[in-house]
């Protein structure tokens, strides 16, 4: 505390001063004053609570300065936080309150998701409105309706985003958060269950069959205004049985190398089909997304034997005149995926005869793979939990390196699944299954 005072408290600098971590500052600030004031010198304790002062007149101007979605909610979230902890704070308290309703009528979709569409920022929203209801608990006040309700919505659709061993599932740049944070923060909250496993503005589509989890990315990538992280990953999903992943995407996290996060943006970093190695949506040089997928088409359907998603999105039909239709079928009794990929040709004529294509499988860490004698399968092994065997009925299964980064950012080698053919100009069709092996 003396160190962070004696070099940011008197001088507006970045990123010290960003509105957003001044948000986050006075929440924790205030929330552990019982430590970091329990001391008797009384010119320390006056540098902190003027340290705090300053920061909360900074925020009453600068929160909206933050960039749209969740950094802005997290400004505001401390100019509430100041109004209701500090003297007199009755008139900041209204002015954080209809700042909050806008940021987050900005912020978040009608299904109660974040417009970055990113799961590990669901937490970190899901945590900090936890943490801004604390403060109004503490002085017996009950929560603004914008934020009440927001946190109302936000808690369904983060449960949605779990895997069977409890940890998030990897979207739009965000790791696998682990078990213990995502249920400590649903414990926050008493959360008692009831996701939201169609939420379709946020965009990903869920299916629990027996033991085994799905989630599948059914939307296009968030706006360009908020893509410097995002991922072409369209129609990916990843799939995890009996608490153990199987099916994983390559993830993402904050501290990696400029170029191995660039390359997990990509659609051949997610299991989905990758058309003549072309992102689905384009990621410029400079981190923004440019033009592909601007439309999913979805279907849900239920039968006594199964559950299903067919979802189709439109990012290759101007590049190269083929739509991609991905059905997938999970079996009532979660041993079985059925799943079909489909280019239909649509648009534009092509000038090729045929376009390579590559069906993307990364498996998690740990699972020993090993072909099948006929090139058309191959046989899964994890470290724990049960063996399944995959299949495919066209073009070329190869095995490949391929990388994870795991709940701690660290990326760890693990290996793909891949099918390759050349699609004719007419389109093409590949079906592929996993089954649990008895």
């Amino acid at each position: 505390m003396r160190q962070w005072l004696a070099t940011h408290a008197r001088t507006v600098t970045e990123p010290a001063w960003r509105p957003d971590l001044w948000g986050r500052r006075i929440l924790f600030w205030t929330a552990y004053a019982p430590y970091i004031l329990d001391t008797r010198d009384g010119e320390y304790r006056k540098e902190v609570l003027n340290a705090l002062a300053r920061g909360a007149r900074h925020l009453d101007t600068a929160a909206d300065t933050a960039p749209q979605g969740l950094p802005r909610v997290m400004a505001w979230a401390g100019v509430i936080a100041a109004g209701l902890l500090f003297p007199g704070g009755d008139p900041r308290t209204a002015h954080g309150e209809a700042g909050m309703t806008r940021a987050l009528a900005l912020a978040v979709h009608a299904d109660g998701g974040l417009i970055s569409r990113a799961p590990i920022e669901q937490l970190a929203l899901v945590e900090l409105l936890a943490q801004l209801r604390g403060v109004y608990e503490v002085r017996a006040r009950p929560p603004g309706g914008a934020v009440a309700l927001a946190l109302a919505q936000a808690v369904p659709v983060l449960a949605s985003a779990t895997l069977g061993d409890g940890g998030l599932s990897s979207w739009q740049g965000g790791g696998p958060a682990s078990a213990t944070r995502v249920a400590a923060a649903l414990a926050a909250v008493n959360f008692r269950g009831g996701a939201r496993d169609d939420a379709r503005d946020w965009g990903y589509q869920k299916l629990v069959c027996g033991e085994t989890q799905l989630i599948m990315d059914a939307a296009p990538p968030p706006a360009a205004a908020l893509s410097r992280g995002a991922c072409a990953s369209t129609l990916a999903f990843e799939m995890s049985d009996e608490g153990h992943r199987l099916v994983v995407n390559c993830g993402g996290g904050a501290g990696l190398a400029p170029d191995l996060a660039k390359g997990l943006r990509t659609t051949a970093a997610h299991s989905t089909l990758v058309l003549a190695e072309t992102n689905s949506t384009a990621i410029h040089p400079d981190g923004s997304m440019g033009r592909g997928v601007t439309e999913v088409a979805l279907i849900r359907a239920e039968t006594p034997d199964a559950r299903r998603i067919e979802a189709a999105h439109d990012g290759y039909v101007k590049r190269f005149g083929f739509s991609h239709r991905r059905r997938l079928s999970l079996a009532a009794d979660g041993r079985s995926l059925e799943g079909e990929d489909k280019l239909t040709p649509e648009g534009r004529k092509k000038t090729a005869p045929s376009t390579p294509l590559a069906l993307w499988f990364h498996l998690a860490p740990g699972i020993e793979t090993v072909l099948t004698t006929d090139g058309q399968g191959a046989l899964l092994r994890p470290d724990e939990g049960t063996g399944w065997q995959f299949r495919t009925r066209a073009g070329t299964l190869a095995l490949e390196d391929s990388i994870w980064i795991d709940g701690a950012g660290r990326p760890r080698p693990s290996k793909a699944l891949v099918v390759t053919l050349e699609a004719p100009d007419t389109g093409a069709t590949i079906p592929w299954s996993f089954r649990r092996v008895r």
